[in-house]
């Protein structure tokens, strides 16, 4: 069973996605903002990471970059959700390595089906 961490500081949207993600068979962690995301992510290792962008003290695109310097880190897939639909959030999220960029409100068919394609 793959373990993903959700990464996002609206609690009502976290819970949500927590709830999705159980009932479709996955182990969640969970976090409110990047600064605990970073923390749970070196404790835990998840094998899927889903991030906001829009955080207090350490957004998405930080913790994205904290992880893209940690070599273990590399590989593990790392989902952008964010309310940012411009296209220049977009290009920068999949610049600095995320493999993809989903936007609110969440589409939980679309979520299921990329997280399906990491299932270890």
């Amino acid at each position: 069973m793959a373990k993903i961490i959700v990464i996002e500081d609206e609690e009502d949207l976290r819970q949500l996605i927590v709830e999705e993600l159980e009932e479709a068979g996955y182990e969640t962690l969970e976090a409110s903002d990047g600064i605990d995301g970073l923390r749970t992510i070196l404790a835990e290792n998840p094998d899927v990471i889903i991030s906001d962008i829009g955080m207090p003290g350490m957004d998405g695109f930080q913790l994205k970059e904290k992880l893209q310097a940690l070599p273990k880190y590399k590989p593990t897939p790392f989902l952008f959700l964010s309310a940012l639909a411009f296209q220049n959030a977009a290009e920068k999220g999949i610049t600095i390595g995320a493999d993809h960029y989903l936007t609110k409100p969440v589409d939980f068919d679309d979520l299921l089906s990329r997280i399906e394609t990491y299932k270890p």
